[in-house]
């Protein structure tokens, strides 16, 4: 099981110094870099687990359109099985 914290400091230097050790790690850490490119996504507050390459997304976010970027950014890391998608949204 890999957990991987959204609350990343803007612009680290680099995430990963010593890369990741497992295929799940790997996915996880680029599905984080990639949403803390996205200036929707950079801000929400989102959990990204990876087990046995299916990617599970927790936490609030402001919007069902938010919700929807995240799935499809974690779709679109090559190597990703499924998306189970457990996002919240404040919106009513």
């Amino acid at each position: 099981m890999t957990y991987v914290p959204w609350f990343v400091p803007d612009d680290p230097p680099s995430l990963f110094q010593t890369g990741p050790t497992s295929a799940d790690a790997r996915l996880a850490c680029q599905l984080l870099e990639r949403m803390q490119r996205d200036l929707r996504l950079r801000h929400e507050h989102i959990c990204i687990e990876v087990q046995n390459r299916v990617v599970i997304l927790e936490g609030t976010v402001t919007s069902a359109d938010v919700s929807a970027e995240a799935q499809a950014r974690a779709w679109s890391i090559p190597g990703v099985h499924d998306v189970n998608n457990r996002l919240r949204s404040l919106e009513r």
